[in-house]
């Protein structure tokens, strides 16, 4: 499988040589002053407040939950990448599964994402299928997004007015060079050119980058209502931006940020997996990871409507929390234990403890002084 992801994206850059854009340089934000807010204690701590599920494969049969989205109507969607399927839990309880792993109608290749609407339909974004399948809340009718040809959006959410909004990795070229980067964009329809481009940040690609899109974040977020957030994807910049459903910018704020180096283990883990996943390909490159940690690695809208954004580099994961309407840093955040996963959403926050039977958690704020 992976040696077709490679070998793919190999063609993709050598289509790209003969079209496309140019990088887009990212505005000048300036950086108020103050301390890195993960070098101290956080403000809040995240501690169990429900268990949802003691076994998730004996109550859903989902095997492993590799991504978790839910709507603030109360819809929770697991993905099972094992499976290549995905799981609907309606408010009432109810659940639904959709997929199976297969080319042929109804399945999937390799689904990295989902994102569960308001009214319970649901998006699945097969990377190795080359394209986005969007479900009514039955799961059995479906459109396909497709053409994306491995540059499907990583993060992704389904509005309420129609479309999908997300963030991906993607390819241009521009006088005979190419270039690798985010775009973050509104699809509507089954049309894969974007109707609106929010941002865009592009860099020379060098053969280093093949290792790079295979652990690269996708930090996005988006109100179902059309509010596009994103963050600088960057080991160097600490940079938030929020844009209107029109494209417009709304704010663009910066942060005080202190670089976090990643631990030998951590970068052995990293070239580890990288490699896994190329060793089938003809098409090999040396892979080097950047020494340091990005400086936000996900975005999400919590359901307070509050834009949480996490911060690796800390032994538990931990968040800044922020004012979604105008940018201002509200409070930190972190987890009391090491979760498998850990996702907020419109419709709570949610972990999976590790282990050889999951358990599926929901998750309160309390602030640090009261435990």
């Amino acid at each position: 499988m992976y040696s077709v992801m490679i070998s793919v994206t190999c063609l993709l850059l050598a289509l790209f040589m003969a079209c496309g854009a140019g990088p887009d340089n990212a505005a000048t934000v300036s950086v108020p002053n103050g301390n890195d807010t993960i070098a101290e204690e956080a403000d809040s701590i995240l501690v169990v407040s429900d268990i949802l599920s003691e076994d998730i494969l004996a109550d859903y049969g989902v095997y492993m939950v590799d991504d978790i989205s839910g709507s603030s109507t109360g819809y929770i969607a697991l993905l099972d990448a094992l499976n290549a399927s995905a799981t609907v839990v309606d408010p009432s309880g109810t659940a639904m599964v959709t997929g199976g792993q297969g080319s042929g109608p109804g399945e999937y290749q390799w689904p990295r994402s989902i994102t569960v609407a308001n009214d319970g339909s649901l998006a699945v974004s097969d990377f190795l299928g080359g394209y986005v399948r969007i479900l009514e809340p039955d799961l059995t009718s479906y459109v396909d997004l497709t053409g994306f040809i491995m540059a499907n959006p990583g993060e992704m959410t389904l509005l309420d007015s129609g479309g999908l909004a997300g963030m991906r990795v993607t390819f241009m070229a521009e006088d005979g060079e190419s270039f690798i980067g985010h775009q973050t964009a509104l699809w509507n329809g089954i049309d894969p050119e974007p109707a609106i481009v929010y941002s865009e940040s592009m860099r020379p690609f060098s053969l280093n980058d093949f290792g790079w899109s295979i652990i690269v974040p996708y930090p996005f977020a988006c109100s179902s209502e059309g509010t596009v957030f994103t963050a600088d994807v960057s080991s160097e910049r600490y940079v938030l931006s929020c844009y209107a459903s029109d494209g417009t910018i709304i704010w663009s704020v910066g942060r005080p940020f202190r670089r976090t180096e990643k631990t030998p283990e951590e970068i052995e883990i990293e070239k580890e997996m990288v490699s896994r996943r190329m060793q089938q390909s003809e098409h090999q490159a040396d892979y080097t990871p950047d020494p340091y940690h990005f400086a936000v690695s996900r975005l999400a809208l919590g359901p307070q409507g509050n834009l949480w954004a996490e911060r690796p580099g800390t032994e538990l994961i931990f968040f800044d929390v922020f004012d979604a309407s105008n940018g201002d840093y509200l409070y930190s955040a972190s987890a009391e234990a090491d979760y498998e996963l850990l996702e907020v959403t419109p419709a709570g926050i949610f972990a999976v403890l590790p282990g050889e039977t999951q358990q599926l958690l929901k998750l309160e704020l309390k602030p640090s002084e009261s435990l």
